[in-house]
């Protein structure tokens, strides 16, 4: 679980305050203020956390918001940019509604939900809110309703039957794709150096192999040098004399 929050912190994720709420108490020596603050966060990949922070200062509140999100980050199922299944959760007098939108649709939410929505990564989707208008429980029930999504891969493993047998078709998750893919690149980029030096240790095994060779035939040319003039050096000694 450390480990897991750790890379979490390490990894990038936006932040939006949904909602700040300022209070006042009354006590023997004056009024004390402070703030209550709801922070979502996420990658834009299909996770997404929700906290709530209180502190006397709104700065204080939001890092204690961010941090309690990062502990609430989950991992949203999707089919495509979308979710797999229609969900209604409650939290609250607050009911929020989601339901699943064919490719081009866009987010149709707004307020909290739209926040928490965008954040995740969910491209297409419909949405509506049944009960409350409070911003504090729609965003705690729109996390809800995304926390109760299921994963029809793991659904039809647990009935022993196959994506095909369950809903007729298959389902793959847009952004698990992309990230198989990259992985896939990556790995093709690593290999793609250690190829090149070993094609490249057979050529400098050629470039020694002639060194030798190449000696050998300046060690001949410097022998024959040394055994003594030329044949054209020779006639112009014998013509010399004559002239």
């Amino acid at each position: 679980m450390l480990a897991q929050r750790e890379q979490l912190a390490e990894e990038q994720f936006e932040d939006r305050v949904i909602r700040i709420d300022r209070t006042r108490k009354t006590v023997k020596g004056g009024r004390i203020s402070s703030a209550r603050v709801v922070v979502a966060i996420g990658d834009g990949k299909g996770r997404v956390g929700l906290g709530v922070g209180k502190a006397l200062a709104v700065p204080d509140a939001i890092n204690k918001a961010i941090k309690q999100a990062r502990k609430n980050v989950i991992r949203i199922p999707l089919d495509g940019y979308t979710i797999p299944h229609e969900i209604t959760a409650k939290v609250g007098g607050a009911r929020i509604l989601l339901k699943p939108a064919s490719r081009g649709t866009g987010v149709i939410a707004g307020g909290a939900t739209r926040q928490l929505i965008e954040l995740s990564g969910i491209r297409d989707i419909l949405t509506k809110s049944l009960g409350s208008g409070n911003v504090f429980n729609r965003a705690h029930a729109c996390f809800r309703a995304l926390q109760l999504l299921r994963d029809p891969k793991e659904v039809a493993e647990m009935r022993g039957q196959s994506l095909q047998d369950l809903i007729g078709r298959d389902i793959v998750d847009a952004y698990e794709e992309q990230e198989r893919q990259e992985a896939l690149a990556a790995e093709a980029a690593k290999a793609a150096p250690a190829d090149g030096a070993g094609r490249e240790a057979p050529a400098e095994a050629e470039v020694a192999e002639e060194a030798p060779a190449v000696a050998e035939i300046s060690a001949e040319k410097g022998e024959t040098e040394s055994e003594g003039p030329s044949q054209d050096e020779a006639a112009t000694k014998e013509a010399a004399p004559e002239a």
